[in-house]
């Protein structure tokens, strides 16, 4: 058995060095620690320090934002307000511009009636003003290839002639004859040709026997045949201007044919009447004719054992002098240019004695 040993005072002493040697490093620890523990609490208030400095910073940029956002508001309601007050405005003239127009649109709806109520007159007018002016022409007749002379009795010399074509005295031809004075024209003056002489009757019934008498017997005046042509106002004459393609038809292929009083043209084409009263018809009828006179060829080259295609063109006839229609329309191209005013000085006036 081992024997205890027991301590001495050296051993107590040795003890308490190595006590104090122990305890001096833990001492230095702490204080690093604590330096540490310091150094961690000065970042700290310095992060804290900064993150205020942020957050105040933050706060102005806040600040800032609200009051810009606060103007722009206030921009905002400012210029809504007035682009309101626009809109109401621009409504409030929209609105008036629509009962300006709608009362635009009545007064032109009122002015197109009465602008169609104005032509409608005028149409009658110069209808009422037709007739009268062919009524006032009923009673006139226009002498042709009268030879001019100088200080010529022209009243007289249609007296004799109107005598002849009645087969009466020279005192009942005077008797029956209002007027007589020869016509200036544009075409006499142009192609320096005899002066129509223009004579007014007392009678319509006059005027008609003397056409009668002398398209069944033309009478001649100095070697010159006398043409005796009607009167038709202007308007008639322009209206048968778009006639004059199918007249002249007409006339070559010699087929009868009438002017209607005011409108239009009858014609007489294999056996049968036909009436034309406007340019569509007129065309039509145009269509037809080239249209029979080509089968006419057809047949005839047929007949004839030729080609069709080497058929002569047929030479038009020229019209004759004593052709009424055709004298109508001759009257119809020379009349145009002539004025039918009063009597120059050198034209001869026929009075009742």
């Amino acid at each position: 058995m081992a024997t205890p040993k027991w301590r001495t005072d050296k051993d107590n002493k040795d003890s308490r060095l190595n006590v104090r040697r122990t305890s001096l490093p833990e001492e230095g620890g702490l204080k690093d620690i604590l330096r540490e523990i310091r150094k961690i609490s000065e970042k700290q208030d310095q992060l804290q320090n900064e993150v205020q400095m942020i957050a105040k910073k933050q706060d102005l940029q806040q600040k800032t934002l609200q009051e810009e956002l606060a103007d722009l508001k206030k921009e905002w309601r400012g210029e809504m307000g007035a682009m309101k007050k626009g809109l109401i405005k621009n409504s409030n003239d929209i609105n008036e511009l629509k009962i300006v127009n709608r009362k635009n649109d009545k007064m032109q709806t009122k002015l197109q009636e009465k602008m169609e109520s104005m032509e409608e007159r005028e149409r009658k007018l110069e209808k009422i003003q037709e007739k009268l002016e062919f009524q006032s022409l009923e009673y006139q007749l226009r002498y042709r290839n009268i030879q001019e002379e100088e200080k010529e009795n022209i009243g007289w010399v249609i007296t004799q002639i109107t005598a002849k074509i009645l087969q009466c005295t020279e005192q009942e031809a005077c008797g029956q004859i209002d007027r007589v004075y020869r016509i200036q024209s544009n075409f006499t003056k142009k192609n320096k040709v005899i002066k129509d002489v223009m004579v007014h009757f007392l009678k319509k019934t006059t005027r008609d026997e003397v056409l009668r008498k002398n398209a069944s017997n033309p009478i001649w005046y100095k070697e010159r045949k006398a043409i005796i042509l009607k009167e038709y106002p202007k308007s008639i004459l322009n209206r048968r201007r778009k006639y004059y393609f199918l007249t002249d038809e007409l006339k070559r292929r010699q087929i009868k044919y009438r002017w209607e009083k005011y409108e239009g043209l009858m014609a007489t084409y294999k056996d049968d009447r036909i009436w034309i009263t406007s340019e569509d018809e007129a065309k039509d009828f145009y269509r037809m004719i080239k249209k029979d006179l080509n089968v006419n060829r057809l047949s005839l080259s047929s007949s004839n054992g030729k080609n069709p295609k080497e058929t002569k063109k047929r030479r038009f006839d020229s019209p004759k002098d004593n052709d009424p229609t055709v004298a109508e329309l001759d009257l119809i191209t020379d009349q145009e240019d002539s004025d039918m005013g009063e009597p120059t000085e050198d034209d001869g006036i026929l009075k009742d004695e």
